[in-house]
């Protein structure tokens, strides 16, 4: 019998009209059709303070999130593109969950304004791989406006991409958790 994973879809946007969000969204269904657990957390609906390196980590929503980090085998992390970056939501949820990062299969799905911000989760990628050894996933969704419908719903193209990368997750994920 396969053992059943547990991936934590997060997402980091704060925008009430985030296309990241759809991205997360539309990772849930294929997630759960290959027989996976979903834990979905999105930011807006968990506000968390500024990592000061202190206090900050004993508020009891960090302490929420840290622990659902940590019991996820996989984590589907959506974030927006600001100023060639992903937000500084994602960031700072990395900040406040910390070592419980460590070890996990991490996918990542980004919503961009055009084409010139490809690179732009390398930054994140790096401290997920060098500071908590997590196998990150070398392809990602990079979405722009394109990949939307008028409605912002996230186009066929894009379904498909997230499909894609949500098979992967669950496979290598799921490689791993067999191995241990």
């Amino acid at each position: 019998m396969e053992e059943n994973v547990r991936i934590l879809v997060v997402s980091t946007s704060l925008n009430p009209a985030s296309k990241s969000r759809g991205l997360a969204r539309a990772a849930c269904d294929p997630i759960r059709a290959q027989g996976a657990s979903v834990d979905w957390v999105d930011l807006q609906e968990n506000p968390l303070p500024f990592c000061d390196g202190k206090s900050s980590n004993q508020d009891p929503t960090a302490l929420d999130l840290r622990a659902k980090v940590e019991a996820a085998d996989g984590i589907l992390l959506a974030a927006p593109v600001y100023n060639y970056d992903v937000n500084a939501a994602a960031k700072n949820l990395v900040e406040l969950t910390g070592r419980a990062w460590t070890g996990k299969v991490v996918a990542l799905a980004v919503a961009a304004g055009g084409q010139r911000s490809g690179m732009s989760p390398m930054g994140l990628i790096n401290s997920l791989m060098l500071d908590f050894r997590c196998i990150v996933l070398p392809r990602y969704v990079y979405a722009t406006r394109e990949n939307y419908e008028e409605d912002g719903s996230p186009n066929t193209d894009c379904l498909e991409r997230i499909n894609e990368l949500s098979v992967e997750l669950l496979r290598i994920t799921r490689a791993l958790s067999q191995s241990r």
